[in-house]
């Protein structure tokens, strides 16, 4: 579909969709995830041609689906208001209530082709908060788009949801699109800072909800360098091959031994094809590059594991960089002399022992200060959709480290706040 038809459709459905009561709402997104699971062989089918992800990966990753927009559908049917009585001029009572920002653009990610993708989060939250959506397929999976769109387009009232495709400029085109009120994403920092830049400049600039690189540091203390650490966290950086957004990109510890183990654990999985050939392409060049400067153990294979063991007085430029695919970089040494120079994640993780937790206190500010989720003894993939999650992080994580896209709290990115003052109870929402 046509970016300006997609968007006129989406402007001349969000008054309904506004005027649409929460347990409608509910409703329409139960019943996107009843479609989804109703097609669900054909989904998997075809996402495992298009991905290379495996068949348990895939289903996991529908029932995720489908369960969010049940958890989302439930939250849109909650009353949302807050009320304080007799506290303005002239004892007027203030009644704050939520508003739908209007159209939404959302931009598929590639490596949940589910629940990032078409009928991910970010279409469920938009949903949820009483928006229409114009979804921007990705183009390394256009028939399991497709196939989604067209789910989600038979099940969904008209102009609520539309699809798009095409490559970067028409991606520029649904951002400057005048009807659009904000935007999702999830993808590489490249790219959503390229949507930030056309956001910011149009004559009514917009908030982009971008999720982008994350380096999700891991510290191991010293009595938690066993084999059950070395297993969890080898199968976290090769799981889905290495391309989750959560993925463990560096681990910290004291322990040479224990980076020793960890490098011969990470190179000796065996991993499924990446998504897409470029991905490959540039994970195969961050091994040829790593292995001219530090040691690097490797695995057999195409794409190949692989670990990067450093001292940690060397972590500096693409050693703190995030790199699609099953690789990490080890550092050896006291991880607080390493944090500060950290950027922004999405998450960090302390595993420790009873014995380690007068050091985990001392690091923790640290970790406040540049992470969206903090894990204890476990590994970062696999995130809870829940109300208590936070799916962000401080730049170059998120655009908006406030924000979550994952949980229910991700639906307060697509709806504003408007306080009404002294209004007869009858006209209240």
């Amino acid at each position: 579909m046509d970016v300006m038809d997609a968007v006129a459709r989406a402007v001349g459905a969000a008054p309904s969709m506004a005027a649409m009561s929460g347990d409608a709402r509910r409703d329409m997104l139960y019943a996107c995830a009843d479609a989804v699971l109703a097609a669900g062989d054909e989904v998997v089918a075809t996402a495992m041609a298009e991905t290379g992800l495996t068949e348990a990966r895939l289903r996991g990753e529908l029932d995720r689906t489908a369960n969010q927009f049940r958890l989302l559908g439930d939250h849109a049917a909650k009353p949302w208001r807050r009320v304080s009585a007799g506290v303005a001029a002239g004892g007027a009572d203030v009644v704050t209530v939520p508003v739908p920002v209007g159209p939404v653009a959302v931009f598929a990610a590639s490596n949940f082709p589910l629940a990032f993708g078409v009928s991910g989060g970010d279409t469920a939250s938009a949903l949820a908060a009483g928006c229409p959506v114009v979804v921007k397929a990705h183009p390394a999976q256009p028939r399991t788009g497709e196939l989604l769109g067209a789910l989600l387009a038979r099940t969904l009232p008209e102009g609520t949801f539309s699809l798009v495709a095409g490559g970067p400029e028409v991606s520029l085109e649904l951002v400057r699109a005048p009807g659009v009120k904000a935007v999702g994403f999830t993808g590489s920092l490249q790219g959503g800072r390229a949507l930030m830049d056309v956001a910011a400049a149009r004559p009514d600039p917009i908030p982009v909800y971008a999720e982008m690189g994350s380096l999700n540091p891991v510290l191991v203390l010293p009595g938690a360098t066993g084999a059950a650490t070395v297993g969890a966290l080898a199968a976290a950086v090769t799981g889905s091959a290495g391309q989750l957004c959560t993925k463990p990109g560096l681990v910290l510890t004291e322990s040479a031994a224990f980076a020793d183990e960890l490098a011969a654990a990470v190179a000796s999985t065996s991993v499924h094809r990446m998504l897409t050939e470029p991905m490959a392409e540039a994970h195969r060049r961050w091994r040829a590059d790593s292995s001219t400067r530090h040691r690097v153990v490797a695995g057999d294979g195409d794409p190949a594991p692989f670990a990067v063991v450093v001292d940690a007085a060397e972590l500096a430029g693409e050693l703190l960089e995030e790199h699609f695919g099953p690789s990490v970089v080890i550092g050896v040494g006291v991880a607080a002399d390493i944090l500060g120079r950290l950027a922004g994640s999405l998450t960090a993780s302390v595993f420790a022992a009873d014995d380690d937790r007068d050091e985990a206190r001392a690091l923790l500010p640290e970790l406040l200060a540049r992470a969206g989720r903090i894990v204890w003894n476990g590994v970062p993939t696999g995130v809870a959709v829940c109300d208590a999650m936070q799916h962000g992080g401080p730049w170059p994580a998120t655009s908006a480290s406030w924000s979550t896209s994952v949980g229910t709290e991700a639906v307060e990115r697509f709806r504003r706040p408007v306080a009404l003052q002294g209004l007869p109870p009858e006209l209240l929402p």
